[in-house]
């Protein structure tokens, strides 16, 4: 190989054609690159105008690898370009951008060289050369229709794929350029830019070169280095092959597509291990093997399979795509679910009925066992470590013979991959806190499915409808709805444990686009807003003369029965024993427990609302068992900590256990709900309403709230939310345990407009005008409280209205701003 710097200009002069090869991507600059590079040109022109810049600094580009093209009859020296196929594309349709312009500015006499014909003979075309071999620069296969309309100055040149786009982004940045200014950023292109011009010499290796240089995977897909290497084995029919096969399914499948597809293949083929972060090497492995047997013809099979297949998997991304209205269904839901692992499976029962091994209705029954197997296990909170092995090995299991959806089922009935009993998910719907378990959209999913199954004579289209889950007995608790629940509980159990056992179970969940009209209103409020719902599941919710543990265990053991006929159990499920299915208690506590950080600790109730237990349940667990890991972080109480010396900063709530064992979950709720209980915990039932009011007053008003974290989980009373302003602003912050409302003077004092100490002190004396108040002169850059007992009569609205105040200031401020 030889290495030489030169120019732009210096390397296209002549009649050359610089061929980008068929194993190269298309083009891919975007605006990130594009900048760069007009960056690199505009500097080079301010040195220019700088009288105290040499004038000969120059910018080095990059290098261009470059192998001898083969030969012609014609006088045309043809060059394969190895690498740097994106500055030379760039800077062609630079000039080809500037050539334009100067068309419309340029002032020629007659005889007058065109500088825009100079451009164009000089840079872009052969002059003298016809058809292909017109053109200096022959792009990848399917960029060449756009960049020869970029070269030919046709009307649809600037179409809207990469090429266009980078032609337009020129266009736009010398639009206003006059001669003077384009011939200066010609000047630039051709002799003020260094490249380094590597040519390979006859004999060389050219894809192991080019390889070489992209050996990291940097910049290139794993399909890229996929179809690059297919292509190199192609020596003789490439071109054939490209335009035929390989071209009509990229341009069908997309990259991100054909990157799954070249997995697939390989896990269907019976590598259950194969990496999709490392598809290129698995498959270039194969293709050796099978071009060193069977030559090109053999390589073309390879890549016809590979589309069919890929025509297969389209329909499995994509059921629009399935001519049978049932199959389509079903593939949609489980596209839907959220959770790719199943694909394996799928694609290989698609092709099991595209080889005829199996008809429709089989594959659709296979393919709801599917369904079943990754809800039901979901719903019992069984861990989806081992899943993608699973389905990674089922294709190697289920072979042709006999019925393949009961090959299905038994393969997945297998008690190794936990699929739940009918018994085990009727325990899961009552007891386990659904709205913890999987992600939000299979949350969801199971909510909507379970709706379908009632058979509403008008049902809902979900796709239109937005809707999301709503807990029926509300997460934020009044004093009224725990006075439902008071006369509900155990006797070893209060009514906020019970409540933080039953919340979040599916019997207390549904679905509705209404949230903010039933907030945390009492049952008959929401009765008749469920009464008018479309949703079968809301209107049996609203028949129930009133809401509390009965009617949510009632609601749960409907839901169960819906849920083992829509979802098959699996072959021989009370064979099974409870500890096949899921964690069990013991499990599940030590699995959170040891996740626990020095310094951190927990309470038996917040352990008990993460496993969906009672408090003395957990309680009598962790005495029997003194040996469990971090036991001694476990505390029956906030109290009991802080006697034992633990700090408000390490205490650890149930949202945040559940994070720590990999629950996904909704952590501003649950700080809501920890506010609610430990106001309910802690103050007299008055102070409680008191400060619920306030709450419901503020928001009402449109003010925000944030929850602390830390064993007191405090309220911020926000002025605005943040799609208003992410600059907060907030007076007050309340406390439940201690029973305070602290004035954050110290907080205002760094952010206007009450760093004005007139302002604060202003503030300060509508506090105190409040009965019950009486804040100190001198704090107004502390922090001073008072407690929440002022709340309580007309001294609630008196402090709503100072905050009011407090507020009108702050968006004074902000409007100012904008």
């Amino acid at each position: 190989m030889q290495a030489n710097e030169t120019t732009f200009r210096n390397m296209v002069e002549g009649t050359k054609q610089f061929q980008v090869p068929l194993y190269q991507r298309p083009y891919s600059w975007g605006r990130d690159e594009l900048e760069r590079l007009w960056s690199d040109l505009t500097e080079q022109v301010e040195r220019d105008e700088d009288p105290l810049t040499s004038r000969s600094a120059g910018h080095f580009l990059g290098s261009v690898v470059l192998a001898p093209g083969s030969s012609s009859a014609s006088t045309l020296t043809r060059w394969l370009v190895i690498d740097g196929q994106q500055r030379l594309t760039s800077l062609s349709i630079a000039l080809a951008a500037i050539r334009d312009r100067l068309r419309e500015v340029e002032e020629l006499e007659e005889g007058d060289p065109s500088g825009a014909d100079r451009i164009n003979d000089v840079y872009l075309v052969n002059k003298y050369n016809k058809g292909p071999d017109k053109y200096r620069l022959a792009p990848t296969q399917a960029d060449r229709s756009s960049f020869a309309a970029i070269v030919n100055g046709r009307p649809d040149a600037g179409g809207d794929d990469r090429v266009g786009f980078a032609y337009n982004f020129f266009s736009r940045k010398v639009k206003h350029y006059g001669e003077r200014e384009l011939l200066q950023i010609e000047e630039i292109i051709g002799h003020r830019l260094s490249l380094v011009d590597i040519q390979a010499e006859a004999g060389d290796n050219v894809f192991r070169i080019f390889e070489s240089l992209n050996n990291t995977g940097k910049g290139l897909s794993q399909t890229d280095l996929l179809r690059n290497y297919v292509f190199m084995l192609l020596p003789d029919t490439g071109q054939e092959v490209y335009d035929e096969v390989w071209l009509p399914m990229q341009e069908e499948l997309g990259p991100e597509t054909l990157e799954t597809l070249a997995w697939l293949d390989l896990v269907l083929r019976g590598d259950e291990r194969a990496k999709q972060s490392e598809v290129y090497h698995g498959q270039k492995e194969r293709l050796e093997k099978v071009s060193q047997v069977g030559g090109e013809s053999a390589l073309r099979g390879e890549v016809e399979h590979l589309w069919r297949l890929g025509q297969l998997l389209q329909r499995v991304l994509d059921p629009v795509f399935e001519s049978d209205p049932d199959l389509a269904e079903v593939l949609e839901r489980l596209e839907s679910w959220g959770n790719k692992i199943y694909r394996p499976l799928a694609l290989h029962l698609m092709v099991l009925r595209d080889q005829g091994h199996t008809d429709t209705d089989e594959l659709i029954r296979a393919l709801g066992y599917v369904e079943s197997f990754l809800v039901r296990r979901m719903i019992a909170g069984v861990p989806t470590q081992g899943l993608n092995r699973i389905f990674m090995s089922s294709p190697k299991e289920i072979q042709p013979g006999g019925s393949i959806a009961d090959s299905v089922h038994r393969y997945l009935s297998d008690p190794r991959r936990r699929w739940p009993s009918d018994r085990a998910l009727r325990e899961a719907v009552a007891q386990r806190n659904f709205y913890w378990s999987g992600q939000a959209l299979q949350r969801t999913f199971v909510l909507r499915r379970l709706e379908e199954g009632f058979g509403s004579p008008e049902p809902v289209d979900f796709g239109k409808a937005k809707v999301s889950i709503e807990h029926v007995m509300p997460q934020s608790m009044t004093e009224e709805w725990y006075e439902v629940l008071r006369k509900q509980t155990d006797p070893d159990e209060t009514e906020i444990e019970l409540h933080g056992r039953l919340l979040h179970t599916l019997g207390n969940l549904t679905l509705t686009a209404q949230n903010s009209k039933l907030s945390n209103h009492m049952f008959e409020r929401k009765q008749k807003i469920f009464q008018s719902s479309g949703l079968s599941m809301n209107r049996q919710i609203a028949d129930a003369p009133s809401w509390g543990r009965p009617e949510i265990e009632a609601r749960a053991n409907l839901l169960a029965d819906h849920a083992c006929a829509l979802w098959p159990a699996p072959a021989a499920s009370d064979a099974q024993t409870p500890e096949e299915i899921g964690e069990d208690l013991a499990q599940q506590l030590e699995h959170a427990l040891v996740m626990l950080a020095a310094g951190r600790w927990t309470t038996h109730r917040e352990l008990a609302v993460l496993v969906g237990a009672k408090t003395a349940t957990v309680s009598r667990h962790l005495h029997a068992n003194p040996g469990i890991g971090h036991g001694d972080r476990v505390f029956p109480d906030t109290r009991a900590a802080e006697e034992a010396g633990s700090g408000h900063e390490g205490f650890v709530p149930a949202a945040a256990l559940a994070e720590l064992v990999g629950l996904e979950v909704d952590e501003f709720v649950e700080r809501e709900r920890q506010f609610h209980a430990l106001l309910l915990e802690n103050q007299r039932p008055v102070v409680v309403r008191a400060t619920q009011a306030l709450i419901d007053e503020w928001t009402a008003a449109g003010g925000d709230l944030v929850w602390g974290s830390g064993a007191d989980t405090s309220c911020f009373l926000l002025t605005w939310d943040e799609s208003v302003n992410a600059d907060w602003r907030w007076a007050i912050v309340l406390y439940p345990v201690s029973g305070r409302a602290e004035v954050v003077f110290q907080h205002m004092a760094r952010r206007p407009p009450f760093d004005d100490v007139a302002l604060r002190r202003e503030l300060l004396h509508k506090f105190n005008a409040v009965p019950g108040i009486d804040l100190p002169e001198d704090s107004l850059n502390r922090r001073p409280s008072f407690p929440l007992d002022v709340l309580v009569d007309d001294g609630r609205q008196r402090v709503h209205q100072v905050l009011l105040w407090f507020r009108g200031h702050c968006e004074d401020w902000l409007e100012q701003q904008m």
